[in-house]
């Protein structure tokens, strides 16, 4: 009879290391990041990148700094003027297919031209953490001077 609740108690513990293990795996694989164009993106192409001198020549995403967010503008779209939060831009710049990136892992980044004294703070804060947000994706810069 012991040997009985032995054989019992183990097959108990079989099974439930087995669901929590099977419980683990299931919970990586939902938590494991998945696979996205930028993280595959070659460098900067460099030499095609100093020929441009005009914006309409970036292909790539560029990002206007403003006090109350950011302004994405992407070659291939309309200009929407609309304000996203970092969080908003973070999540659209990695979520951009490989034709959206056609001059390798860089994007363009201007402060607004058009911005009263009071907001110049603010602006600077905002370039400070979209620099963070985009040197811990590895992507470059290329600064474009504010109008």
């Amino acid at each position: 009879m012991k040997l009985l609740s032995a054989i019992g108690t183990s097959l108990l513990l079989v099974l439930s290391c087995s669901t929590d293990c099977v419980e683990r795996v299931v919970l990586q694989q939902t938590t494991s990041p998945r696979n996205r164009v930028i993280d595959s993106l070659p460098a900067p192409k460099d030499a095609e990148i100093r020929k441009i001198r005009t914006p309409d020549k970036w292909h790539n995403p560029y990002v206007i700094v403003c006090a109350d967010g950011y302004e994405l503008i992407l070659a291939d779209k309309k200009r929407s003027n609309r304000s996203l939060t970092l969080d908003e831009l973070e999540s659209t710049l990695l979520d951009l297919q490989l034709p959206q990136w056609p001059l390798g892992k860089v994007v363009a980044v201007q402060e607004t031209g058009i911005r009263s004294p009071a907001d110049n703070l603010q602006i600077s804060s905002n370039l400070r953490t979209l620099k963070r947000m985009l040197a811990s994706h590895k992507i470059v810069i290329n600064d474009w001077p504010s109008g």
